[in-house]
C-alpha cells in the first residue's frame, strides 16, 4: 500500500484549518464574557445569556447555508485558495468583533455569529475533500482525522480566552433572573483585545493550513512531479490509476439528482434533530455550570477537556463508519444522546457535570464523522463539497430553530425541560435511522434481484 506523503501533508492541513475553524465551541466558555460585557458596557444591555444563543445559532447558520457556495467556489479557484479566503474571512468577524461588542447586539452577531458561520462553511467541507481524494477507500477514517481538528480546537483555546480574560479565577457575582454574570472592571476590560488575540493566531494557522492542501495530481502527470512514497514504493501512474478506478466504481451523483433521492432527505432530517442537541449543549454548558456555582476555572478546564473527547471520537466515529457502516454508529450516537441529555439536569456535583459533558461532546462529534462519509460512500466524492454542504444546511436550520426554543423554553420552564427538549429530537434521530436502514436495505434488494436477472 502507498502512502503519498503530499496526502497526508493535505490531511495536516485540513486538520490545522478544522482546529481553527471548530473554536466555534469556544463560544460557550466565551458566552459569559461576551454577554457580562455586553450587558454592562454595550448599547445592548438588555442581552441575557439565552438571547446570546442567537450568536452561536448563526454561525451554524452561516455555516450551514454557505458549505455549498464553498464547493461551488471551489470548482473556480481550487481547493486551497477557497479554504485560505473562507477561513480569512472568519477570523476577520471575530477581530471585528472588538468593535462589535462595545456596540449593539445586532452588530456582534453580524460578526462573531453571520461572519464567523459563513467563512467555516466556506472553508469547511473544501478541507476535508482535498484530504479524501488522496485516500478514496478510508473516506470515514481520514474525515474524522481532518473533522477531529473542528473538534479540537476548543481544547487550546477555551484555555487561551480564561488564561487572558480572567487569570485569577474571578468568581461571576452579579445575579439576574437565576443567572450569575462578571461584573468586575478588571475582567470585562479585557473582553474586546481578547477577539484581535484570537482573530490574529486563527489567521496565520488558516495560512499554513491552506498551503499544505496540496491537489491531487492527473493521471498521467509526470512521475517526477509526483511525491514520493512514505512505504511501499509503487509507481505514481499505478497509485494514480487504482485511485482513479476506485472512483469511477463510485455512484456520483450531481446536487441536482440527489434533492431526488429519499435516502437524501433522510439524512438531511437525521442531522437537523442531532443539532438541537448541540445547540442547546456547546452554547449553554458554562451558564448551566455557573447556574450550578461551578468556579470559572474548572468549567474552562471541562470545556477543554470535553474538546479531547469532541476531537478524538471523530476519528473513532469514522473508523467506526468504514467498518460498520453508517447506521449501526449513527443508532448508538442518537440513543446515548438522548439518555445522557434525558440526565443531564441530575448532574449537580462537580464530578458528575464534568463526566456528563466530555460523554456528550463525544456522542455529539459522531455528527461530523458520520455524515461526511456517508455522503462521500453514498453519492460520491466529485460534487461532495457541494452535496456536503446541502446535507449541512439541516444544521443550519436546526441552529435556527434551536435559538428559537432555547430562549422561549429556557426562560419559561427552565434548564431541565431545555435537556429534555433536547433529548426528545435525539430520540427522534433513532427512528430516522431506523427508516435510513429500511429504505438501504430495499434498495439492496432490488438491487440483488436485478443482479440475478442480467445473470440469468
Amino acid at each position: 500500500m502507498v502512502i503519498p506523503l503530499k496526502g497526508c501533508l493535505a490531511i495536516f492541513g485540513g486538520f490545522i484549518i478544522h482546529f481553527t475553524l471548530g473554536t466555534v465551541y469556544t463560544f460557550g466558555n466565551m458566552n459569559p464574557y461576551l454577554t457580562s460585557y455586553m450587558k454592562f458596557y454595550s448599547k445592548s444591555p438588555e442581552i441575557n445569556y439565552p438571547q446570546s444563543t442567537w450568536i452561536f445559532s448563526l454561525s451554524l447558520a452561516g455555516q450551514g447555508f454557505s458549505m455549498a457556495l464553498g464547493g461551488l467556489i471551489e470548482t473556480r479557484i481550487g481547493a486551497r485558495f477557497t479554504a485560505l479566503f473562507g477561513s480569512w474571512f472568519m477570523s476577520l468577524g471575530v477581530i471585528l468583533s472588538s468593535l462589535t461588542v462595545k456596540s449593539y447586539f445586532v452588530l456582534i452577531s453580524l460578526t462573531y455569529g453571520v461572519m464567523f458561520g459563513v467563512g467555516t462553511g466556506v472553508a469547511y467541507s473544501v478541507a476535508i475533500a482535498a484530504a479524501m481524494k488522496w485516500f478514496p477507500s478510508r473516506k470515514g477514517l481520514v474525515g474524522g482525522i481532518v473533522a477531529a481538528g473542528f473538534g479540537g480546537g476548543s481544547l487550546v483555546f477555551n484555555q487561551l480566552q480564561t488564561f487572558y480574560i480572567n487569570p485569577d479565577n474571578v468568581k461571576a457575582n452579579y445575579t439576574l433572573d437565576g443567572d450569575n454574570y462578571f461584573d468586575q472592571p478588571e475582567i470585562l476590560d479585557r473582553v474586546p483585545s481578547c477577539f484581535i488575540v484570537l482573530g490574529s493566531t486563527y489567521a496565520a494557522m488558516q495560512l499554513l493550513g491552506a498551503l499544505l492542501l496540496f491537489p491531487v495530481p492527473p493521471v498521467g502527470h509526470s512521475p517526477d512531479d509526483q511525491q514520493q512514497p512514505l512505504i511501499l514504493p509503487q509507481s505514481s501512474e499505478e497509485h494514480q490509476h487504482s485511485r482513479q478506478s476506485q472512483e469511477q466504481q463510485q455512484l456520483q451523483l450531481s446536487p441536482r439528482q440527489l434533492v431526488k433521492k429519499p435516502i437524501f432527505w433522510i439524512l438531511w432530517l437525521t442531522f437537523l434533530v442531532n443539532a438541537q442537541s448541540l445547540v442547546y449543549i456547546s452554547s449553554q454548558y458554562k451558564a448551566y455550570g455557573l447556574y450550578r456555582q461551578f468556579d470559572d476555572h474548572f468549567l474552562a478546564i471541562t470545556g477543554s477537556v470535553s474538546s479531547v473527547f469532541n476531537s478524538g471520537t471523530r476519528v473513532v466515529w469514522g473508523l467506526g463508519h468504514d467498518l460498520l457502516g453508517y447506521w449501526r454508529p449513527m443508532l448508538a450516537l442518537c440513543t446515548g444522546a438522548a439518555v445522557l441529555l434525558a440526565t443531564f439536569y441530575l448532574s449537580s456535583s462537580a464530578a458528575f457535570y464534568f463526566i456528563y459533558v466530555c460523554l456528550m461532546f463525544a456522542f455529539f462529534a459522531g455528527n461530523f464523522a458520520l455524515f461526511p462519509a456517508a455522503c462521500a460512500k453514498l453519492f460520491g466524492s466529485k460534487f461532495f463539497s457541494v452535496n456536503y454542504g446541502l446535507i449541512f444546511t439541516g444544521n443550519a436550520i436546526s441552529a435556527i430553530l434551536g435559538a428559537i426554543l432555547t430562549s422561549a423554553i429556557k426562560e419559561a420552564f427552565g434548564w431541565l425541560a431545555l435537556f429534555i427538549t433536547g433529548a426528545s429530537f435525539s430520540a427522534a434521530g433513532v427512528v430516522l435511522t431506523l427508516i435510513f436502514l429500511a429504505l438501504t436495505r430495499a434498495r439492496s434488494v432490488q438491487q440483488e434481484a436485478y443482479n440475478r436477472l442480467e445473470d440469468s
